[in-house]
């Protein structure tokens, strides 16, 4: 994509010496659009590609009966809040505020 814009800028700085040939050499009208088509390919041909901003939502859907307000640290046995839980590279970590203990939470078999 940046070839085609680099060559529409260079096809739009000959289109621009060309036109302003023919408005010097007596053709007016066709030397007026030339100049106009080498100038629009030239902004085309410059212009900078629009950014997008992505934006990354995770969340987390734990199967089961979970009950946050009553989870606690399997070291020290503190409770935990919602703000003690995060989840990376697809896991679900806990840290505990007092004991400063870190564990993946793992889903115990129903059986």
């Amino acid at each position: 994509m940046k070839a085609v814009k680099i060559i529409l800028a260079v096809a739009g700085v000959i289109l621009l010496f060309t036109g302003l040939v023919f408005v010097i050499g007596g053709r007016p009208v066709t030397g007026a659009v030339m100049l106009g088509i080498g100038v629009f390919m030239i902004v085309f041909g410059l212009r900078k590609p629009k950014t997008r901003d992505v934006v990354i939502r995770r969340e987390l859907e734990l199967s089961g009966d979970v009950n946050l307000e009553g989870m606690k640290c399997n070291q020290c046995g503190g409770i935990l809040s919602s703000e003690n839980i995060s989840v990376r590279a697809g896991t679900v970590f806990v840290s505990c505020p007092y004991c400063g203990s870190e564990y993946q939470i793992e889903e115990a078999p129903k059986w």
